[in-house]
Parts: C-alpha cells; structure tokens; sequence
C-alpha cells in the first residue's frame, strides 16, 4: 500500500513538471497574452482654430472670420451632432465617407465670423476661445488672439525729383502730399512731415490749416548729395505724416538711384535687360542704335518689337554707331502733381522730353485731374531728337463670363458680360465697338458709348442677357461664341462661354405610423422623407409638406436654412389625430407635396390608414 501511494505521488509529480515545462513556452506566452485585456476603443474630439488675417483689423463693423476643424482622433466612431459655441457645422453625413457617424481620422469644418467693435480697436487686440463637443464629448480648448490697429487717418505720399543722381552737390527735391482719408474734418492744425534722411520736421501747409475728407496738404524739402552717397548703390529714406490728432501716418519711402556718368560705350556690343516700362524705340535712342536693327538683331527674343517684356536680355551691336550714345537708364518714373494749364508740351519741357513721345509713353494717364498724382514714365535724352515715330498696331481681345454658369429651366436669365481690351499699341476711337455673332443672332450688340476711345491696355465693358427657351432644356450645355470689332480693330479672335444645364428635382416618400386606427382622439405619426433626385445641391432653403390631412398650412420640414445634397435626404415627422368624423369612413387618404431649395414641387406622395 505504501508502495502504491509512493507511486501515485511520483507520477502526479511527473505530470506537473510536464505542465510546468509545457507553460513555460508558447502555450505559457498564450496563456497569459489571453489573459491581458485589450484597451478599450475611445472617442477623442480634437479641435483646431484658424483665423482669417489677410486684411488689417483698423475699423468698427470690420468681421473677422473663423473656421473649425474639428477631429475625432480616438478608435471609436460617434454620432453627432457637432456643436462648437457660436459656429455653424455641416451634418457629419457630408464629410468622410458620407455616414451618420465621425469615424476616427474623420474632420468638420466649421465657421463663424465677429465684427469689430470699437473697445476692440482700443484694446489691439480679440482674443476669441472655443471647445467642440461631439455626441457629449468635450475637445481641448482652442484659443486664438487677432491683433487690431487704429484706423488710417492720414495718408501720406512721397515722390523724388530727380530719382538718380549722378555726382556729390547734386539737389534732390522730395514732395510731400498728406491726404486725410478719414471721415471727419482735421485741425486747425499745423501738419508736418518727419523724414528720416531731412534733420528736421517739415511743416507741411499753414499753421492753421484744416483738412476735410480726402483734402491734401502738400510740402517740399531738399536733400544735397555727399561724397559718401556716391559710395552706394541708391538713396532711400522713411517719412511719416503727423498733425490734426490724427495717429501717425504709416511709413513711405522713395529711391533715388546713383546712375552711371559715362557717356562713351565701353565695347563694340553690350547687353541691356528689358525693365518695366521700356520699349523698343527707346533703348535703341539710349544707346545710339538703328531701332530697325537692334529688333532684327534679336528677333528671335522679341518676335513683335511692341509686345517687348521686361525681364528679356537684349544684345545691343555697334552702340553710339547710328546716333549719339547716352547709356542706361532709359527711362525714369517721376510722380508729377498735376498743376491748372499743364499739357504734354509743358510736361516735356519741365522734365526734359519730347512732348509728343512723352505723351505716346503715358498714352493711359489723363491730365484733367488738377491736384492729383501722377506717375510718368519720361523717356530720357528724346528732347529735340525724334525725327520718326515708331509704327502703332491696332488688336483688339475679347474675353466673355457668363452669371450664373448653369441654368435648370425655361425662361431663366443669363447675364454675359463681354470686355473688350486694347491690345494693340495705338489709340482705337473714338468709335462705336461691337460684340457679334453666337447667341447675340444677326444684329451686333453696342458696348460703350458710341464715340468711345480705348488707350492701349486699356478695356470697354458691356452686357446682353439671354434667356433659357425650351429647346435648351433638351441639351446638356449652352455655349456662346463672339467676336468684338471698333476703331479701325477687328475682328478679335473668337472668345467663348459655355454655360452647363443642372437638375432641379424633389422627390417625397411617406410613413405612417400606426397603419390602421379604431377611436377618435388616436395619434397618427407621419414620417417625411424629401431626397434630392436632381444634380446640384438644394437650398439653403424652408422644405415643406402641403396637403392632406393637414389641410391648408404647410408643415416646415428641416431647419429654414437647410441645404440637401444630390442624393441625400431630409426627413421630418407631424401628427395626425384621429376624428369622429374619421370613424364614420373604412379608410383615411393622405396625399402632399414637398416644396423649396428653388426645386418645383415634387410629384404627389400618398399613403393610406385603415379603420379597424
């Protein structure tokens, strides 16, 4: 008996060694990974906050706007809905995978907008702070700050006669014009100029000068070249305007450029790059070339000699071997304030320039305004030398938009409008411009007056309407071609439009709920789904049920401003409540309409209730 005992223990020993041993691997590695809990699959709502800050912040009623990106950055999905205080989300079903949940990876973008009020301006600055929470689940707390600035009262402008120089004692003049762009009168006030490269302020206009909106003060000051100014490339300095307890105006500056003083070309040919504003004829003066030449010289970089661009490297071959060398630059900008009696002739003289090419450079730029500002491009060294004129082109181009750009049903309007452009490089009228051909039929269409001009670069704009017929409806695009002529110009090259036909359409289905009734005072729910069948999106519009059992008011279905994309659906419920009068017929018939988002009504729906 002992000796059984003593077995059986030996045996039972054997066995759990083996099981020991049999754990200690896999199995044992199995065991205890089964025994290990997996995390659980959680929601986490991420939000993020942008402001929009392309424009400064200076002025009451100003909005900032807002967007949202809200994330579910969990493993878990969850229905909405989406609140974030104060913004206006989409419906999850029109993000992601267009479902009823914000699945984990998945964001809504939402919006909202503030306006400026005047604590804002002085305080500098809006702080704004927000959270998202998503099916009762709370982000983070997103804060943004949008920094304000007073508003801009006076403006100041600041231009330099000449812009080069050339030598130390040379006088520079700058001209100052401070405008106040405010809507309240200034002063009496003395208002004055800090320059940065002047000692001292320049007292701008009398000691007691006023300034209504948009009036100007102007004042002067002279600044002496030094030997050291020839050490450097150019000369430019700050001003900022003051006066009127109006803030500081914001900085201006202007550049005067050290020019080169030789007068003789250093080598048979040279290189000149095209800047802006330059033209053929005139370089070919700077550097004493044969015009004709120097455009067959380098005809393959400027095929058309009058659509030269800045930017292009010109070879120059034999400078000062046609007329008198004088080198870059070319051409100078100057801001000129325009004086009573001023015409080209006398502008030429005050900034030594041909009157008539000097004209020709400024071709768009008017001298009627007297007090205003211009910018003047003077072609340099051309006084008392022009014998020929450069040839003038005439081109025109023609460029057609259409609103709106689709169109869903007879009888509908379509705005096109047409811009004729100058693309030539002389005057074109006065005369009378047309549009023809396309949707316009056999009689042109008048744009502009009928002895309009159009300067070089310079454009015309005018309208015709269409309006959508039946036989459109039967296509699925509309395209308008045309073609502008006027002032000895024209045809253009055909400009077109296409203008794309859309779907409108609502269709309504209806539930009800119970089917059957057998007492008055029973409760009938019926449940409306209105689906967008057509292809563009709905609304924002009011969706409505008419009809039936509702008798004459209609039932709002959905928010006032709901929006239904192709496809999707809008559904909403009313109740019925059963009558005497009810119990006295075996059935109840319940027929309606749904309405809105600029659809036509959608085709009768019905559904039938049995007395039981």
């Amino acid at each position: 008996m002992r000796k059984t005992i003593r077995s059986f223990l030996s045996s039972v020993i054997a066995m759990l060694l083996l099981v020991s041993c049999s754990l200690t691997g896999g199995a044992a590695d199995a065991a205890v990974a089964q025994a290990t809990p997996a995390l659980p699959a959680v929601v986490t709502i991420e939000l993020g906050m942008l402001a929009d800050t392309s424009v400064p912040f200076n002025t009451v009623g100003q909005v900032i706007k807002y967007t949202f990106s809200v994330k579910n950055s969990g493993t878990a999905s969850t229905p909405g809905p989406i609140i974030v205080t104060g913004a206006t989300c989409p419906e999850i079903i029109t993000v992601g995978n267009l479902d009823a949940s914000l699945d984990p990876g998945e964001t809504v973008v939402c919006t909202s907008s503030y306006t400026i009020t005047q604590a804002d301006l002085d305080r500098g600055s809006v702080t704004t702070t927000a959270m998202a929470t998503v099916n009762n689940v709370n982000s983070n707390q997103a804060t943004t700050t949008v920094a304000t600035v007073p508003p801009v009262i006076l403006k100041l402008t600041k231009t330099a006669n000449p812009t080069t120089y050339d030598r130390a004692g040379q006088t520079i003049t700058y001209t100052y014009v401070i405008t106040n762009v405010g809507a309240a009168t200034l002063g009496p006030a003395q208002f004055t100029v800090t320059d940065t490269g002047i000692p001292t302020p320049i007292n701008c206009g009398e000691a007691t000068a006023t300034l209504a909106s948009n009036a100007t003060v102007t004042c002067s000051a002279t600044y002496t070249t030094t030997q050291a100014d020839m050490g450097v490339a150019s000369l430019s300095t700050n001003a900022t305007a003051a006066g009127g307890g109006a803030p500081t105006s914001p900085p201006v500056g202007a550049t005067v450029t050290k020019s080169a003083t030789t007068v003789t070309p250093s080598a048979s040919s040279s290189s000149h790059t095209v800047i802006e504003g330059e033209w053929i004829w005139q370089i070919a003066r700077c550097y004493g070339v044969d015009p004709n030449k120097l455009a067959a010289d380098n005809k393959d970089k400027i095929p058309d000699p009058s659509k030269i661009k800045p930017g292009v490297v010109l070879t120059v071959n034999n400078p000062g071997g046609y007329s008198k060398f004088y080198g870059p630059p070319c051409i100078t900008f100057v801001s000129h304030t325009l004086q009573a009696g001023d015409t080209w002739t006398i502008l030429g003289q005050k900034y030594s320039a041909d009157p008539t090419v000097l004209q020709l450079a400024n071709a768009t730029t008017s001298l009627t305004s007297t007090g205003s500002v211009i910018k003047l491009r003077i072609p340099n060294y051309s006084a008392g030398t022009v014998t020929t004129l450069p040839t003038q082109t005439k081109a025109l181009t023609l460029t057609i938009t259409a609103n709106p750009l689709t169109y869903d049903q007879a009888a509908q309007v379509i705005t096109f409008t047409y811009v004729i452009k100058n693309s030539g490089t002389g005057n074109l009228g006065p005369a009378q411009f047309t549009v023809s051909g396309g949707l316009l039929g056999a009689a042109p269409l008048n744009c502009g007056d009928a002895a309009a001009s159009i300067a070089p670069g310079a454009t015309i704009t005018c309208t015709s309407a269409y309006v959508i017929t039946q036989e459109d409806l039967t296509l699925n695009s509309i395209s308008h071609q045309a073609t502008a002529s006027g002032g000895g110009a024209g045809p253009s090259q055909a400009a077109s439009v296409t203008i794309n036909k859309v779907t409108k359409l609502l269709t309504l289905t209806i539930a009800a709920n119970p089917l059957t009734y057998t007492q008055a005072g029973q409760i009938i729910t019926f449940t409306y789904a209105i689906k967008n069948s057509g292809s563009v999106n709905l609304g924002p519009s009011q969706f409505t049920i008419t009809g039936g059992l509702h008798g004459a008011t209609p039932i709002n279905c959905g928010d006032a401003a709901a929006t239904i994309l192709p496809g999707a659906t809008l559904t909403c419920s009313a109740s019925y409540t059963i009558t005497d009068a009810d119990l006295a017929v075996p059935t109840l018939s319940h027929m309606v309409i749904a309405s809105g988002g600029g659809a036509a009504p959608s085709q009768p729906a019905s559904i039938t209730i049995a007395k039981q």
